[in-house]
């Protein structure tokens, strides 16, 4: 079945300008094109998911948020091959309340001195490159069903990785409970604000999608993380529908989702609350703090809707929103889109 030309526009301009740059297209480009892309994100949460259960809100009336502009650019390498790099820029910021965790020792000449001196501040910011991702695409069949292998590559770029709130060791709740009055300390203060992981993955997939001649499409996305440097592997996997609207209006909803299948390692104690929404001033010694021991691992299912509207022959802007509808080790984040895509020929 030949497919419409209003079809044919709709996946140009999904795989031109998709924000999830992960979620590749199994549309690749023919050979001597190329697509470049910009990608401007906004996060923010005031709740996370820890091991279980629902979001509950980050202690001390913690705020996140993050802006990522990624660069990103495709090409063509056959006409069932391309290749895609893309690099982030990013600041991410966690504010809240600072607060005394320990009391003053019995003994203590100035209780004064020593509450002033020992106030826990873990509102940090970061700024700089996020992870390199290289993606190769092979489009195995082609058709109505369309189908491609991917192999993914993500680096770290340099960064601090993320930590405990107070540091990588100690990494079990007895040795830190051991000697608690030496690691819960200003200067000690890590937490886990980080331009990523700090880690390498390998990202095998597979990509299936079909078109209707009517305009609608759909996408299903899978995939096995290999994750290393001591982080869990995982399982990914995406549902994508879309709907062409018009000419150059293409409407679509989204679920994706990861899941860690192996243990990642320890990389510090987290201090959680028991009660988050316990003021500061009502922290009294260790008895509202969670010790955990937190893993190199997580799982997040994500709800992401959006439109992409063809400005131009060639020239999509892509307009997002997302929310983390579930999570384990992550945060309940909020996220807004803005992508500008632009196919040309290179060479004939």
């Amino acid at each position: 079945m030949r497919l419409a030309p209003p079809c044919v526009a709709a996946l140009a301009a999904l795989a031109l300008s998709a924000p999830d740059l992960a979620g590749a297209s199994p549309w690749t480009l023919p050979a001597g094109d190329a697509a470049f892309v910009g990608t401007f994100d906004f996060e923010v949460a005031d709740e996370e998911y820890l091991d279980d259960g629902g979001a509950r809100p980050f202690p001390l009336e913690g705020r996140y948020r993050a802006t990522t502009y990624t660069a990103a650019a495709r090409f063509g390498l056959t006409d069932r091959f391309e290749l895609e790099i893309a690099l982030p820029v990013k600041q991410v910021t966690y504010t809240s309340d600072p607060v005394v965790l320990l009391p003053a020792p019995d003994g203590t000449a100035s209780p004064f001195d020593y509450y002033q001196e020992n106030v826990i501040d873990l509102s940090r910011s970061v700024t700089g490159l996020g992870d390199l991702r290289i993606s190769a695409r092979y489009q195995l069949f082609r058709g109505p069903v369309v189908g491609a292998f991917e192999l993914g590559l993500k680096s770290p770029t340099g960064y601090a990785p993320p930590a405990g709130t107070f540091g990588d060791r100690p990494a079990s709740r007895e040795a830190f409970l051991a000697d608690v009055g030496r690691f819960v300390a200003p200067e000690n203060v890590q937490d886990d604000v980080t331009l990523g992981e700090g880690q390498f993955d390998v990202v095998p997939g597979f990509l299936l999608g079909w078109a209707g001649r009517h305009g609608t499409f759909v996408r299903l996305d899978t995939g096995f993380a290999v994750r290393l440097g001591g982080a869990g592997d995982e399982l990914r996997g995406g549902l994508k529908v879309g709907q062409l609207v018009g000419g150059a209006l293409v409407l679509y909803a989204g679920v994706d989702a990861e899941y860690a299948v192996t243990d990642g390692k320890v990389i510090g104690i987290s201090v959680a609350a028991q009660d988050p929404e316990l003021p500061a001033v009502e922290y009294g010694g260790v008895n509202n703090l969670d010790l955990r021991e937190v893993r190199l691992e997580h799982d997040r299912v994500r709800l992401a809707p959006g439109a992409i509207i063809r400005v131009a022959p060639g020239v999509e802007i892509n307009l997002a929103y997302s929310r983390t509808l579930f999570g384990r080790n992550t945060a309940a984040i909020q996220g807004f889109s803005v992508g500008v895509g632009m196919r040309t020929r290179l060479a004939e």
